[in-house]
């Protein structure tokens, strides 16, 4: 069974990624300032297919989700990840961070230019 990535806010990936404000400042990889969602003139954009893998070790049925930060560069690779909530704690973060530290996106946009990005996506397991 594998995951499903739920609608977090707007459509990016037929309804179901986007990038999202998020609260406070958003430094990433390195110390860098990733802009959040609400300071961009354009949202960056998956441009790989993304499918979370059910963890093995977990009997099948049971249900979870996870929403994670993404620091996304100026170039469009995830830098860094972080869980910014998960339930159940403890079962199915590793499995959602494996899943999208390959994907690849186009960049974010502020004043014509790419600049790092925050993208906040959630992901539900065993719907």
């Amino acid at each position: 069974m594998n995951g499903a990535l739920r609608l977090a806010a707007g459509c990016l990936l037929c309804g179901m990624l986007t990038a999202t404000a998020a609260p406070g400042s958003n430094p990433g990889a390195a110390g860098v300032r990733h802009w959040k969602a609400s300071e961009l003139d354009s949202r960056p954009q998956i441009k790989t297919h993304v499918m979370p893998e059910y963890p093995k070790d977990l009997p099948s049925g049971v249900r979870g989700r996870v929403v994670l930060d993404l620091y996304v560069s100026e170039v469009g690779v995830v830098e860094d990840i972080k869980v910014v909530r998960a339930e159940p704690a403890g079962r199915f973060e590793e499995a959602a961070k494996r899943a999208f530290w390959p994907a690849r996106f186009t960049p974010g946009l502020r004043k014509g230019k790419a600049v790092p990005s925050l993208v906040r996506i959630e992901v539900s397991f065993g719907d």
